[in-house]
């Protein structure tokens, strides 16, 4: 009997924790590791994670200094013992009890590497979507549709979900382990994207289920807490190092031409995208540093050497650009701050 290793990266998670947890222990599948890795969280967290792990066997806490949930990820990879990996975070939870044998018995008919299903946007106890838009049915996804989704990822980078999480799916141990393939503690954005690519390079297939097992919690204006900048909007940059490693991925499957021009392009959006995202935070105390971001990102001579490959579809934004071009900074501030205002229903801080 397949053992799963479940790997949960805690940090200040109180409120979410308990949900989670039992989420995984009620599975119908018992055979079973829970990882807790509590890292460095300050509130009851790790109180909550021992009274898990003293009442069921099949449950280990590990705590560690606060590292980021990348650096927790791989200490619960380093920890586990299962035939699959199973990363799930501490404010998400599986939905319905069976999702794990549901997960199995795809794996076991098609033999894939990975089995991934589709997900709900939760907010509190509220559900706001379901996610059924990766493919309208169940399928497998050979090496070949690998190939053409990563090259669709690159066009629509916020559309094609399948590669932008690594939560809610399993994966082959062995393809982690025997490639040694971790998550980059360097990233707080985009870690997942560049881990999934990284066992890209190691997996022969893909079953997707339009099954939906699991809730994934957003936040009120972003769809993730990594997503708020704090003192440092670099770190919204991790897209880069993602889009590197998937021109590392197409290099045996396309030319290097084609890989220099969608990453080009991917790079541009995922800019714009990030931008928006920054401006959406704009306050009176961290204006002049956001204006500094803006300029030093829009001047960074990689990217402009990557602007003319930007290829707006049908409501992309096609005034941005121009903005950015010309390196009008005040411009690119209003117009992104309006956006973040339709997008995230937030109002700027003025």
């Amino acid at each position: 009997m397949d053992l799963i290793s479940v790997i949960i990266p805690v940090y200040n998670a109180e409120k979410y924790l308990q949900k989670s947890i039992e989420s995984v222990v009620d599975q119908t599948y018992k055979n079973i590791e829970l990882i807790l890795v509590n890292d460095g969280s300050s509130d009851n967290s790790g109180e909550i994670c021992r009274s898990y792990e003293v009442k069921d066997t099949r449950i280990k806490l590990i705590n560690t200094d606060n590292n980021g949930p990348a650096a927790a990820r791989n200490t619960g990879i380093d920890s586990s013992k299962g035939d699959f990996i199973y990363f799930l975070d501490a404010d998400d939870y599986l939905l319905g009890n069976n999702a794990f044998e549901l997960l199995l018995s795809k794996q076991r008919d098609s033999k894939a590497d990975i089995v991934a299903s589709d997900f709900k946007k939760v907010n509190g106890n509220n559900t706001i979507d379901a996610l059924n838009n990766t493919f309208p049915d169940d399928r497998l996804i050979t090496k070949g549709d690998i190939v053409d989704y990563s090259r669709n990822y690159l066009k629509k980078p916020n559309k094609c979900l399948l590669f932008a999480f690594s939560w809610g799916r399993l994966f082959r141990s062995s393809i982690i382990k025997e490639h040694k393939v971790y998550y980059d503690r360097k990233l707080s954005t985009f870690e997942d994207v560049a881990f999934n690519f990284d066992c890209m390079k190691y997996v022969n297939s893909i079953y997707y289920s339009t099954n939906c097992l699991y809730a994934h919690t957003i936040y009120d204006n972003y769809s993730s807490a990594t997503m708020t900048i704090g003192n440092n909007p670099y770190k919204l940059l991790g897209y880069r190092q993602a889009l590197t490693r998937i021109g590392n991925y197409l290099i045996n499957s396309i030319s290097e031409s084609d890989i220099k021009k969608e990453t080009a392009h991917a790079d541009v959006t995922l800019t714009i995208i990030q931008l928006v995202r920054v401006c959406g935070q704009i306050g009176k105390e961290n204006r002049k540093g956001i204006y500094n971001f803006i300029n030093e990102v829009v001047s960074d001579k990689v990217f402009r050497s990557n602007l003319p490959f930007y290829s707006p579809e049908k409501g992309n934004s096609r005034l941005l650009p121009v903005f950015i071009k010309f390196k009008l900074i005040r411009l690119i501030m209003w117009l992104c701050s309006y956006k973040a205002r339709k997008r995230y229903k937030r109002s700027a801080v003025k």
